[in-house]
């Protein structure tokens, strides 16, 4: 008689366990990168946000009352803080090697800087979008 050996089909338990572990670096690796891509998304809009903000910050100044010298700031719901900042504009002159101050323009331009920031510093870094324009405005008898 000749012996036959019995084969069986099926899966030693090394290879189980190489199979579980290569499945779950894999999951793993895929939950970072589902995460990560969560948080650029929420970054994304968080900035789409504070841009639209800004712009509307922008346009609304020197519309409702004339553009004074000075700074406001304010906050919108517990995420966005904002601050406008509005001075005379001064065109720099470069004269050699120092910066001279020219004459006030004939227009009373003034420039129009507003930064709109969010983030409590404790999970990600402080973020801001800056702005600046110019405006005219009819120049005010004094």
């Amino acid at each position: 008689m000749t012996s036959q050996r019995n084969a069986q089909g099926g899966f030693s338990l090394l290879e189980i366990i190489v199979a579980f572990t290569i499945l779950s670096l894999s999951l793993g690796l895929l939950m970072q990168i589902f995460s990560s891509s969560l948080r650029n998304a929420d970054l994304t809009r968080k900035q789409a946000q504070a841009t639209a903000l800004a712009q509307s910050l922008l346009a609304e100044a020197g519309i409702e009352s004339p553009l004074v010298e000075g700074s406001t700031t304010g906050t919108i719901g517990s995420s966005f803080r904002w601050q406008t900042d509005v001075a005379p504009y001064r065109e720099p002159v470069t004269s050699g090697e120092a910066e001279v101050v020219a004459a006030p323009p004939a227009v009373d331009l003034w420039q129009v800087n507003v930064r709109v920031s969010w983030g409590d510093g404790t999970e990600s870094p402080e973020r801001s979008v800056d702005l600046v324009t110019l405006r005219t405005q009819p120049i005010q008898p004094q």
